[in-house]
């Protein structure tokens, strides 16, 4: 199905699409995205990963920081801290709309303007039965050859880290939604 943002890359090389259901309204899921970076609430994988292998001293939130709710468009979702060789980098968000997507440009590389790698989080309303998380990315025409190859090797463990980023949004969204329902309920 069509989601935002994929009108970024009409023609893609490679497209892989994720999702897991989660008990929890769009809402309540929203500020897991918004505050997603290194720099800030984590990415909410593996940091055996992150921090043991590539150094980059992850601490994974588990609470919702008000003060990392204002991402607006243009802002990075860091996947470098600012001490780390080259700098603070990673995907730059291009379009969101609170509760509904967060789609961001991962073009290192590309000409000004054109976008050659997306990362889309689309939050489907599922009515009762919660909210659909899904995950998109895309790459299109244009990646630099070198970026191309270092995805080709390395998209088996972008599959492993990005299925456990959904799982561990999923642990945290459903967690505070048991917890608000049982307060209203009290």
């Amino acid at each position: 199905m069509p989601l935002p943002g994929d009108d970024l890359i009409p023609d893609p090389d490679e497209v892989q699409t994720m999702a897991v259901a989660i008990s929890a309204r769009p809402e309540q899921i929203w500020p897991w995205l918004v505050q997603m970076g290194v720099d800030r609430a984590g990415l909410y994988s593996y940091t055996w990963v992150e921090n043991g292998l590539l150094h980059l001293g992850v601490t994974n939130a588990d609470r919702i920081h008000p003060e990392w709710q204002d991402l607006q468009v243009g802002d990075i979702i860091a996947f470098m801290p600012e001490r780390y060789p080259g700098g603070r980098m990673g995907p730059r968000v291009v379009a969101l709309e609170s509760g509904r997507h967060l789609v961001l440009d991962s073009s290192p590389g590309a000409a000004p303007g054109r976008v050659t790698g997306t990362w889309q989080f689309v939050l489907h309303d599922d009515g009762a039965a919660g909210t659909r998380l899904l995950l998109r990315s895309r790459s299109g025409p244009g990646r630099p050859v070198g970026l191309r190859v270092t995805d080709f090797l390395l998209r088996p463990g972008y599959l492993v880290m990005e299925r456990a980023m959904l799982l561990g949004i999923k642990k945290r969204a459903d967690s505070e939604a048991r917890t608000e329902t049982a307060v209203v309920g009290a």
